[in-house]
């Protein structure tokens, strides 16, 4: 009964995390309207450069840079599109495995993935203090890997890889043969293997897929979870 009043250590982190978020999310919010508000008055003076006695190579500096505000404001707009898809994320007992050559994909780390796998580290979630200290000889890249290591294990990662750890692989990459298949599930908003269920694959046959089809998409998910799906 007594317990019951306290929050777990793994709730506290949740709300910690989520807190963090949600402050991320306004940040950028403010940045993606300052930005805006920034390309609507660049946007005005270009279109009216034909009042102004301005040389051409202000006027070219001045798309140089409009075009570099576009493009700033289209990644501060899929930074928010991935924040909040990963506050909107349910269920916090479902994870997944993260492939080592993910994890360390420069290619300053290339030997030492390579060395992993040769030890059959194929995954984050395999990895240790003990073999990253054993394994790694350039005691730079030891840090480096250590300290990634360290961070991830506070659940501190880049936005790719927290999306592949809660939500599985991209089906683009698990079914790369099988296009008519991924139209139909991104038409469905459908876009990690965590989106799928046994539901959607009974379905299928609305969409004018045969059962054998379905029922080899149905097993390469089986397959994919029996390898990758981590249940705490």
């Amino acid at each position: 009964m007594i317990s019951g009043l306290f929050k777990s250590k793994k709730f506290i982190e949740t709300e910690k995390n989520q807190k963090l978020l949600e402050n991320e999310i306004k940040k950028l919010s403010l940045e993606l309207v300052r930005k805006d508000g920034f390309l609507k008055c660049k946007n005005d003076l270009f279109i009216s450069k034909e009042n102004m006695s301005k040389n051409t190579f202000d006027w070219e500096k001045m798309g140089d840079d409009l075009k570099k505000y576009h493009e700033e404001n289209l990644l501060l707009k899929k930074d928010l599109e991935k924040i909040t898809e990963l506050l909107n994320i349910r269920d916090s007992n479902i994870r997944y495995l993260i492939k080592i050559n993910k994890f360390l994909f420069e290619v300053r780390f290339s030997e030492e993935v390579k060395n992993f796998k040769l030890n059959n580290i194929n995954y984050v979630q395999q990895l240790n203090h003990e073999c990253i200290q054993k394994m790694v000889r350039d005691e730079k890249l030891r840090d480096e890997i250590l300290k990634r290591y360290n961070n991830f294990k506070k659940d501190i990662m880049l936005w790719d890889l927290k999306t592949n750890l809660i939500k599985g692989e991209k089906i683009t990459v698990i079914y790369s043969k099988f296009r008519k298949f991924i139209n139909v599930l991104n038409e469905k908003s459908i876009n990690y293997m965590g989106d799928l269920n046994i539901e959607i694959f009974n379905n299928l046959s609305k969409d004018g897929f045969k059962i054998e089809e379905i029922n080899s998409f149905k097993a390469m998910f089986e397959e994919y979870n029996r390898e990758h799906l981590i249940k705490n």
